[in-house]
């Protein structure tokens, strides 16, 4: 069982989290620019595009206490946190997420 969430940990995972938001945005961002869309079709594509990836991203940015250990080893997963930052965090829980991003046991 995890300890529960201390406040300097709540801190520290709230700007993991944000972080880690904010790399993914940019990676759409770098994505969308890099499109040089020249037709209408390319721009409905890309619209359908976006509703997926907002979709993909209500699901993954979960901040409730009970989910960030499951949501930050997804983050580690897709390359928006390493595991070097999650060092800010207690021992059992950089632990629990190392095992779901070895196993790959979120999927």
């Amino acid at each position: 069982m995890l300890e529960s969430w201390s406040k300097s940990e709540k801190m520290n995972a709230r700007k993991l989290f944000d972080r880690a938001r904010e790399r993914e945005y940019k990676a759409l961002m770098d994505e969308i620019n890099a499109l040089h869309l020249t037709s209408p079709d390319e721009v409905w594509e890309l619209k359908e595009r976006l509703n997926e990836k907002a979709k993909e991203m209500d699901e993954r940015y979960d901040y409730r206490y009970s989910r960030l250990i499951y949501v930050f080893a997804q983050l580690v997963h897709a390359g928006y946190l390493s595991l070097e930052e999650l060092e800010v965090l207690k021992e059992d829980k950089v632990d629990c997420i190392k095992r779901f991003v070895k196993g790959d046991a979120y999927e």
